[in-house]
């Protein structure tokens, strides 16, 4: 079996992935018929096949860092719902990519650190045998454990873009406090700091109404860019897709995540925070997803802060599903 911590790990239960069956043939396949789960108590992580493209879903069932943050708890609930979401979307990738289930790590403590390592263990892991990770949180804390795992699988020559939207920096400094669903990638800049790396970092959607002048300040003095919520349209489509271009011509790899609360309420009422205004999935939006996920570089993906508590009508689950099939679709 895989070297992984029982306390902090939860396979996917036989039957989660279920949809609606229309036969064999690849061309009516759904997800649930694709997807293969692996228990990683009982099972090895399969080698991917060498030239395929393969990819392993990985949940993250944490929102300690969201209560620590004083939002709404409830996002650890999110992987579960998200695969319930997914089993019934078709299958629009080759025929031939290899898609598994990796179970989930879980925090049911305030042993947030602790699990923020063993998610980066499991990434590593992931991206060794081959497969690019999608991770489905959980808090916006995944992103810490997410990139430590990816970085650690890298050279150290390699440079990590991250592409975040979403409606807050997340550069909050946790000082002598407990670090927190906000604080994750001034972390990550404080370990790139460390290890004498660039700190690469593009925000999209970015709210004046969710973010402090100190946070802005942060983000200058760490060379952060960012698009704000008001910039991202059509209107501005030619500069908006210049900067994503020349963000990701500039990095070694693309790490991309994407936090449900940069959307309106209207389209993600079930997140940790929400916000009465924000980013529309729209067509425009998933042009930039596109421009990002079929550049080949992104080494891996997350999805973070739906909250099945506050989505009676599973509308954020839909958006949530939808964005995961562009995510592994659109890279083919």
């Amino acid at each position: 079996m895989t070297d992984v911590n029982p306390a902090f790990y939860s396979n996917t239960l036989h039957g989660t992935w279920k949809g609606r069956n229309d036969g064999g043939d690849p061309a009516v396949q759904r997800w649930h018929q694709r997807i293969s789960t692996v228990n990683l108590m009982e099972e090895l992580i399969p080698v991917a096949p060498a030239g395929r493209k393969s990819v392993a879903l990985i949940g993250f069932a944490c929102d300690e860092g969201v209560m620590r943050n004083g939002g709404r708890i409830g996002a650890k609930d999110g992987p579960l719902c998200f695969r319930q979401a997914c089993g019934n979307l078709p299958v629009h990738f080759d025929d031939d990519m290899l898609l598994i289930d990796l179970g989930d790590i879980i925090c049911e403590t305030e042993a947030m650190e602790e699990a923020q390592a063993e998610l980066a263990n499991l990434v590593e892991l992931a991206l060794y045998y081959g497969y690019q990770p999608l991770v489905i949180g959980g808090g916006h804390e995944v992103t810490y454990g997410h990139y430590t795992g990816i970085s650690k699988h890298v050279e150290e020559k390699d440079t990590i873009g991250i592409i975040n939207f979403d409606a807050h920096f997340d550069l909050r400094n946790p000082g002598d406090g407990l670090a927190n669903s906000g604080t994750g990638f001034f972390e990550i800049a404080k370990d790139c700091r460390a290890d004498h790396k660039v700190f690469k970092y593009l925000a999209i959607g970015i709210q004046q109404n969710s973010n402090t002048r100190l946070l802005y300040k942060t983000a200058e003095e760490l060379g952060a860019v960012y698009i704000p919520a008001g910039h991202f349209s059509v209107t501005h489509a030619p500069e908006v897709l210049s900067i994503i271009e020349n963000f990701i011509r500039e990095s070694t790899y693309v790490y991309l995540t994407i936090d449900l609360d940069v959307f309106a309420s209207s389209a993600a009422p079930g997140v940790s925070a929400p916000a009465y205004s924000g980013l529309f999935p729209d067509p425009f939006f998933f042009k930039c997803l596109q421009l990002i996920t079929s550049s080949k570089k992104v080494i891996s993906m997350d999805i973070a802060e739906y909250n099945p508590l506050y989505d009676p009508e599973h509308v954020t689950a839909k958006l949530a599903a939808a964005l995961a099939f562009h995510m592994i679709s659109d890279q083919i």
